[in-house]
C-alpha cells in the first residue's frame, strides 16, 4: 500500500470514524479540542477493537480485546510480566506446602470498589465458583481446572488445593481475578456482569453499546491519575488511530505498523510489545472432528504439513507488512514463554523442498484447501498477510481459498467444531501466565471438540502438566515444543506483537500479557 493511498484511507476514516465520534458529523460545531485544552481533561479515552460481550464477568475470557477493558476493573492473585517472571499482586507471597497445596499470603488493606474488604473470603468465593458445575463453560474455570478447593488459614492467608501436582499454579493464579464476594453471591454471574466490582483502579458506571463508562476508584490499592475512563469499541484500526490524531482518543489498542508513520508525524507515540503467543493456521487433523472430511486427508501426512511451512516466505511479509517488529516462530510459543525450546529453528523458506515433499507424499500437482479467517480482528495487517501466504502456497501447487466468517460464528465454531474448511486462523495463546502449556488446552485432546488429538502427544502433555519439579516440567514442555515443531501441526505465521498508539502528551503506558496498567498512565510532566 502506497503512502498516498494510506493517507487517503485515514482521511476518509477521520471524516466519520465511528458512532462515538459525533464530530465527523458535527460535534463541537465542526471543531475539535486543541491539544492544550484536551490535556486538561480528567477523562482517559481508550479505543479497543470491541467491548467484552460478556460485560463484567472476568471468568469468561482470557484474551484480547476483552482483557483490555477488564484490566481497569480486576486484579489476579499474581501478575506475570513480559519477562515471564511471576510477580506478587493481590497475593504478596506463596509457597507449596505439599505437592497439591499452595498457601498464599494476601495483600492487606485492599478493598473492592463497592467497599467490601479483600481477604481470604474473596479468594474462597472465587475458587468455589470456578470449581462448581455452574462454571463448567467459563474459560477461566477450564484454565484453572486443577483447582479443587480453598480454605482460610487466617484473614489474609488462604490455602488452595489442586487435584494433581501443579508446580506452576502461582503462574496460573494470574488468571484468578477477584470479584467482590457478597455482591457476586447476591447477583450471580449474570447480574454481577452488569454491575461489576473489583479491586482495580476504576469501576463501571454504565455499559453502553459502543462504550464502557467508568469512574476512578480512589480507594483502590493502585489508584488512577484520571477521574474517569471511557473505553470505546472502534472495530477498525485506521479509525482508532484517527481517534488520537483528531484529539478524540488518548490510547488505542490493537493497531498495525502501517499506521506508525501517521501517528508519529502527528506527534504521538507508537508502542510495540511482545504479545506472548504466535499466530498460526490451525489444521483439522482429528478424524473424529465434526468438520473432518476427504479434503482433510492430505493434511494427515506430515510431509504435506512440512511442505506448507517450507512454502511460506515469512520474512517477506514480516519486513514489509510488520515493519520488522517481530519474527518467524520456530515452535508454538515465543522465546519469552516458560517452556520455550531454544534449540529449534523456524522452517526456512524453501519452495523447492516444499514441492519435493508434496510429490513424495503423492501430491505432485498439489491440492485445494479452504482456510477460514475473521476479518478486522487484532491480527495486524491480517488480510494482506493471508493473501501473501495464499500466493506462496499457490506457487507450489496448493490452491488456498480464504473464506471469512464473523467473530461470533468463529467463536461458536471453535466450541462446536462447525468449521467449513480444512483449517482456520488461530493464535497459540500463553497470556496471562506465559506458560507454553496454556495453549495446549486448545491445541490438543484437552479441548472439548479437538481439531488436533494424538494419544502419544497427550501422554507427553499430561506428564508435563503433572510434573511436580519445575526444572523437569520445563524440560518436558520443551520436548513437547520439539514434537509440535517436527510434526508441523501448525502453519506458523509470526510471533505475536501487540501494537499500541498513545497520545504524545501521556506517559506511563505499560502493557504486559495484554494487561494494561491504567493506574500508571498520566499526563506528562515534561
Amino acid at each position: 500500500m502506497t503512502q498516498s493511498v494510506r493517507r487517503l484511507i485515514y482521511l476518509i476514516a477521520a471524516l466519520c470514524v465511528a458512532g462515538f465520534m459525533l464530530a465527523a458529523c458535527g460535534d463541537d460545531n465542526g471543531t475539535s479540542k486543541s491539544a492544550d485544552m484536551y490535556q486538561q481533561s480528567d477523562t482517559l479515552r481508550v479505543g479497543v477493537m470491541g467491548l467484552p460481550p460478556m460485560l463484567g464477568n472476568p471468568y469468561a475470557s482470557l484474551n484480547a480485546p476483552t482483557i483490555y477493558t477488564w484490566s481497569a476493573i480486576f486484579d489476579g492473585l499474581t501478575y506475570v510480566g513480559n519477562d515471564s517472571v511471576v510477580q506478587p499482586w493481590l497475593a504478596t507471597s506463596w509457597e507449596a506446602t505439599s505437592p497439591t497445596t499452595w498457601v498464599f499470603k494476601l495483600r492487606e488493606g485492599v478493598t473492592f470498589s463497592n467497599g467490601e474488604p479483600f481477604n481470604s473470603n474473596a479468594v474462597i468465593n472465587a475458587v468455589e465458583y470456578l470449581t462448581s458445575p455452574e462454571a463448567l463453560t467459563e474459560v477461566v474455570a477450564q484454565m484453572l481446572s486443577s483447582m479443587t478447593g480453598a480454605r482460610a488459614i487466617d484473614k489474609y492467608t488462604v490455602e488452595i488445593t489442586t487435584a494433581v501436582p501443579n508446580v506452576i499454579f502461582p503462574r496460573e493464579a494470574a488468571s484468578l481475578r477477584m470479584v467482590a464476594p457478597e455482591h457476586w453471591q447476591r447477583l450471580g454471574p449474570q447480574g454481577f456482569a452488569q454491575e461489576p466490582h473489583g479491586t482495580g483502579p476504576f469501576r463501571v458506571v454504565a455499559w453502553e453499546p459502543a462504550v464502557a463508562r467508568m469512574e476512578a476508584f480512589e480507594g483502590s490499592w493502585r489508584p488512577p491519575h484520571f477521574k474517569k475512563l471511557e473505553v470505546y469499541a472502534v472495530p477498525e484500526g485506521p479509525q482508532r488511530i484517527q481517534g488520537i490524531i483528531s484529539d478524540r482518543l488518548d490510547v488505542v489498542l490493537g493497531t498495525i505498523p502501517d499506521q506508525m508513520e501517521e501517528l508519529e508525524a502527528a506527534g504521538h507515540q507508537w508502542v510495540s510489545i511482545p504479545g506472548g503467543g504466535i499466530y498460526t493456521f490451525s489444521m483439522i487433523l482429528n478424524r473424529d472432528h465434526p468438520a473432518f472430511g476427504p479434503d482433510n486427508e492430505p493434511l494427515m501426512d506430515v510431509r504435506v504439513r512440512r511442505a506448507l511451512n517450507y512454502a511460506i516466505d515469512r520474512q517477506a511479509y514480516i519486513e514489509v507488512l510488520l515493519s520488522n517488529t517481530t519474527r518467524a516462530p520456530s515452535q508454538p510459543v515465543p522465546s519469552t514463554v516458560f517452556g520455550y525450546n531454544p534449540d529449534l529453528e523456524p522452517y526456512p523458506y524453501d519452495p523447492d523442498l516444499a514441492r519435493a515433499l508434496l510429490a513424495e507424499a503423492g501430491y505432485p500437482e498439489g491440492f485445494d484447501l479452504i482456510f477460514e479467517v475473521v476479518p478486522g480482528t487484532s491480527v495486524p495487517n491480517g488480510v494482506a498477510i493471508y493473501q501473501k501466504i495464499a500466493e506462496d502456497l499457490r506457487a507450489v501447487g496448493v490452491n488456498l481459498e480464504l473464506k471469512t466468517f464473523p467473530l461470533p460464528q468463529y467463536f461458536n465454531a471453535v466450541h462446536t467444531g462447525e468449521f467449513k474448511g480444512q483449517g482456520f486462523m488461530m493464535d497459540f495463546p500463553t497470556a496471562p501466565q506465559l506458560d507454553a502449556l496454556r495453549g495446549m488446552r486448545l491445541h490438543s485432546c484437552l479441548w472439548k471438540t479437538p481439531w488436533l488429538c494424538n494419544e502419544d502427544d497427550q501422554a507427553m502433555i499430561t506428564a508435563a502438566m503433572a510434573e511436580p519439579i519445575l526444572a523437569r516440567r520445563e524440560a518436558l514442555t520443551q520436548d513437547i515444543m520439539r514434537r509440535y515443531h517436527e510434526q508441523a501441526y501448525l502453519i506458523y505465521l509470526f510471533e505475536r506483537v501487540d501494537y499500541y498508539g498513545v497520545r504524545g502528551s501521556l506517559e506511563g503506558f505499560e502493557a504486559e500479557g495484554l494487561f494494561i496498567q491504567y493506574d500508571k498512565i498520566n499526563w506528562s510532566s515534561k
